[in-house]
């Protein structure tokens, strides 16, 4: 019996060549693509942060926008130097900007973005499979050795000027399709100050209002608007002027949340909040939570306590914000982990 057991250890734990079997992210694949030289394509709507995503790994690199491109702009052109009477060749200005950089740090790769690549006019998808599948401009300049190529485009389903990639050019990418989550985007909110009361009240409603349908008509809401949003929040403190960016439904509901009476963190540590018999409403207490979880690790029982009362799935709600809040005492976030473990729930 205990050699059939060995023998099932050996082989659930079998691995002859030795491969990493961790799962990957979006920015995984991003990353170890550039890094292997392999072409990366990113697909998604056109406020999903592709672009930002690979600025994230190479800040300095070249965007060329295709939609709005030439073919001089992007393969140089030819012009007529009378004092020699002949023709020269011009490099295009991106070309120029990528040696110079890849030529000053030459153990750094730097990437060429060819940026809504789908909205390009067929010619200019031409020119830029060419630079994909010899890396080589108008057939004349290599690519520096440490250039590497990232392209994005929006789906034809989802953008009215979007045409389908041709075949051959397709084919010369690793894909990634990019797909911006409320936990994902809530992270890099939280990572780029974004506007705590934006940021409150993604995490509250969802996917509900972090994206409408767009009509052609109305502002309709998505990622990079809210971004705007927390801007214009910043600059003038007033939730009414959002419907500019996200519509007036979305921005109604904003201003009502906005005006709700929530348990801040700064009542309960003073002791000018007490629990009445009537408890706050769901809404109300889940935007609390978010506040009350900033607590630092001198207060977190205190609060904790008060939390417990609202309710036992509140208090596994604030556990897990607190968790992803802050780097708090090893020891409690292990018991609070434990408990979270023990019934079912999934920390982000």
């Amino acid at each position: 019996m205990a050699d059939n057991n060995q023998s099932n250890n050996e082989q659930e734990t079998y691995n002859p060549y030795g491969l990493d079997f961790a799962e990957v992210s979006e920015e995984d694949i991003i990353k170890n693509s550039i890094e292997s030289g392999i072409a990366v394509f990113l697909h998604g709507k056109s406020s999903d942060g592709k672009s930002a995503r690979v600025k994230k790994i190479d800040p300095n690199l070249q965007i060329i926008y295709l939609r709005n491109a030439t073919p001089e702009s992007l393969n140089g052109k030819s012009v007529y130097n009378s004092a020699e009477g002949r023709m020269i060749d011009i490099k295009p200005t991106w070309l120029v900007k990528l040696e110079k950089i890849c030529e000053e740090e030459p153990d750094k790769n730097h990437v060429v973005f060819f940026d809504e690549i789908s909205n390009a006019l067929p010619s200019i998808q031409g020119s830029a499979f060419n630079i994909v599948l010899d890396g080589e401009v108008n057939g004349k300049w290599k690519l520096p050795k440490n250039a590497r190529i990232v392209a994005a485009g929006n789906e034809v389903k989802d953008s009215l000027a979007a045409n389908k990639i041709a075949e051959p050019l397709f084919n010369r990418f690793a894909h990634v399709y990019i797909v911006t989550t409320v936990p994902g985007w809530l992270k890099w909110a939280s990572e780029n100050g974004i506007h705590p009361a934006i940021y409150d009240f993604i995490a509250c409603y969802g996917e509900k209002v972090l994206r409408s349908d767009y009509d052609g008509v109305t502002p309709n809401a998505d990622p990079r608007k809210w971004e705007m949003a927390s801007k214009i929040l910043y600059q003038t403190n007033n939730p009414s002027l959002l419907a500019a960016l996200v519509g007036e439904d979305i921005c109604k509901k904003f201003v009502e949340f906005c005006e709700l009476d929530v348990i801040t963190l700064e009542d309960v540590l003073s002791g000018e909040y007490i629990l009445g018999s009537k408890k706050p409403g769901n809404v109300v207490i889940y935007a609390s939570l978010m506040n009350l979880s900033l607590v630092d690790e001198e207060h977190f029982e205190l609060v904790r306590n008060l939390v417990e009362e609202l309710g036992e799935e509140y208090l596994d709600v604030f556990d897990t914000m607190w968790l992803n809040n802050t780097e708090n005492n090893r020891y409690l976030r292990e018991d609070i982990l434990r408990n979270i473990k023990n019934k079912g729930m999934k920390i982000n």
